[in-house]
């Protein structure tokens, strides 16, 4: 049990909903919002290989984490580094085989993603402005896997939730540093803040987060869909102004880590809010609002800082 409890915090367990959310606009769009194994296994393949990117990000970073997070698994010896990393690989692999199966093109894309993944583990996350970039790149184009997987194309409409996406990630991350500003400048890691300075970085991901709503509520227009989606971005945008307030006032780690929340409740109830498109409004609230209340619990419960 030890080992297991282990597991889940090092796959950062109460952010399962994100890879979900990103994922279903893709795979709902294209498969005109019904159900079937298709996409039950692109939200799979979506989910572990989230996991198995969190659990590369505590191996790659396990020297800082034993001075700045030494409670985490690895620095606290509750799991090897080699446990870690052969573990997330062989997740890895089996996602790309999954992603196979479904068909050549899903294949290539999770290919794709996992060198992202990598990629930012490994190298980007600790280059500012790239790192801030590159990941949110990854969790846009998990809309895109999603409709791949499912039918072999891309319909314009998800071209819309991969642009939103990844700009509300690409604020989201800025923001995410800043829960961790002191830590980085300590061991020398060189974050979007860090970078650019507290203001640019701020005022950077305030324009990301408005262009990301403004693509969000254009199909209502240049594709004639229903309006009634846009109430979902409404409440991720009250979500995510409310709770960045305090960090624009004063912008240190508490308030950056109070901002991350407030993000990510943002980010369960936006990321998905293009599948009103093709199912009706409760239908849409019975996906959204229980992953989002289960989100909120589980951090509530786990006491773990994400």
């Amino acid at each position: 049990m030890g080992v297991i409890r282990s597991y889940l915090r090092v796959i950062r367990y109460p952010l399962f909903a994100i890879p979900i959310v990103a994922t279903l606009p893709g795979a709902l769009i294209a498969s005109s919002g019904q159900l079937s194994w298709r996409v039950g296994l692109a939200l799979l393949i979506a989910s572990f290989g989230y996991f198995a990117g969190m659990m590369k990000n505590d191996y790659f970073h396990r020297d800082r984490d034993l001075i700045v997070n030494p409670h985490r698994p690895i620095p606290s010896k509750d799991l090897s580094a080699r446990q870690v990393l052969v573990s997330a690989s062989t997740i890895y692999i089996f996602c790309v085989c999954f992603g196979f199966f479904l068909n050549y093109k899903a294949g290539l894309l999770v290919v794709f993603l996992v060198m992202i993944s990598h990629l930012y583990n490994a190298i980007l996350s600790q280059y500012g402005v790239w790192g801030s970039i590159s990941l949110p790149i990854g969790i846009g184009t998990l809309s895109v896997f999603g409709a791949i997987a499912v039918s072999g194309r891309v319909p314009r409409l998800v071209w819309y939730a991969f642009v939103a996406t990844t700009l509300y990630d690409f604020g989201t991350h800025i923001i995410t540093t800043f829960k961790d500003i002191e830590l980085d400048r300590r061991v020398g890691v060189l974050s979007t803040p860090l970078q650019l300075g507290v203001w640019p970085a701020l005022v950077l991901s305030a324009v990301a987060t408005f262009f990301s709503f403004g693509v969000a509520v254009l199909p209502h227009w240049t594709e004639s869909v229903s309006w009634h989606y846009i109430s979902w971005v409404i409440l991720a945008s009250i979500a995510t102004v409310f709770a960045r307030i305090p960090l624009y006032l004063d912008p240190n780690e508490k308030n950056g880590y109070l901002a991350l929340k407030g993000s990510m409740v943002g980010a369960i109830v936006f990321f998905p809010c293009l599948i009103g498109i093709e199912l009706t409004f409760w239908k849409s609230a019975l996906v959204i609002l229980p992953l989002l209340l289960l989100t909120l619990t589980l951090l509530e419960v786990s006491k773990q800082k994400v």
